[in-house]
């Protein structure tokens, strides 16, 4: 049996015609710009939350810095103030030396109203294998000199150490950077009877006999590295209110975070060996 015959004029009159199934449709101008609004609030909000971790973060950040400064910079000044006045008990029984030779501490005052850096300087006797703040080595019954100091040009916390007291002076070793103040007290005793504590604390160009002192307290103010930490100007305590035991704030006149430290370091060297 013979199979039937197609009409081949019929099937391309049917495949000339249009599926409706198989339309293309677009999207109206209302739908693009609803579409387009979505997006872009989409991207607003996952920016403004990038925007605030990344600030978080940065001021975390430098916070974390600025609290390690501050202990480290103290950590310094705290080592050469509780060296200061220490002498070397001679072991010959015959010896005469009773006491350190040298100046155990001393200071200056920079400003009247403490308004720029101080410096404190202290001496020891070094012992063998001993290295001042530079890390120059010590020999034994050298006077060790460190002096502590602030270049407000660089804002660098910096050490002069002589090993040898009266020595050529060498370039400081710088230690700490940002660090934008550096203010000291002095803790006098001026009991008639010494009990070796501190009635008072008065600025360097206020002590009048340097064997009275027997304590120091000492500021630090350091800052930021970076600007924009703050969204607006910080107000904070300075290193003369922060000794002086004010609340009085003072304005920022940038962006960046600050912090002061404060310390009070017994000069255990002279407590037990006053004159």
């Amino acid at each position: 049996m013979k199979p039937p015959r197609v009409n081949s004029q019929h099937c391309r009159s049917l495949a000339g015609k249009a599926n409706p199934g198989l339309r293309q449709t677009g999207l109206t101008l209302l739908e693009l710009m609803i579409s387009l609004s979505l997006g872009l609030l989409l991207l607003t909000g996952i920016g403004t939350i990038y925007v605030g971790s990344n600030q978080t973060y940065r001021v975390q950040e430098q916070n974390a810095r600025i609290q390690e400064s501050g202990r480290y910079a103290l950590d310094v000044i705290g080592r050469s103030l509780r060296q200061a006045g220490y002498w070397n008990i001679p072991l010959n029984p015959v010896a005469i030396q009773t006491a350190f030779s040298g100046t155990p501490v001393n200071g200056t005052d920079n400003a009247t109203n403490g308004t720029a850096a101080d410096t404190v300087t202290v001496q020891y006797d070094g012992g063998v294998g001993d290295r001042d703040c530079e890390g120059n080595i010590v020999a034994a019954a050298m006077v060790v000199q460190d002096a502590i100091q602030l270049d407000t040009a660089d804002l660098e916390l910096e050490c002069d150490g002589n090993a040898e007291a009266g020595g050529p002076v060498v370039d400081p070793q710088p230690l700490l950077s940002n660090v934008e103040d550096l203010q000291f007290l002095y803790g006098i005793d001026t009991d008639a009877v010494s009990d070796q504590s501190a009635n008072r604390y008065v600025a360097a160009n206020n002590v009048a006999n340097w064997g009275q002192v027997v304590s120091v307290r000492a500021c630090v103010l350091i800052r930021s590295q970076d600007q924009g930490i703050t969204t607006s100007a910080q107000n904070f305590i300075n290193c003369p209110n922060a000794l002086a035991g004010t609340g009085t704030l003072t304005a920022a006149g940038d962006s960046r975070l600050r912090r002061t430290f404060v310390a009070t370091f017994n000069l255990r060297n002279r407590v037990t060996n006053l004159p």
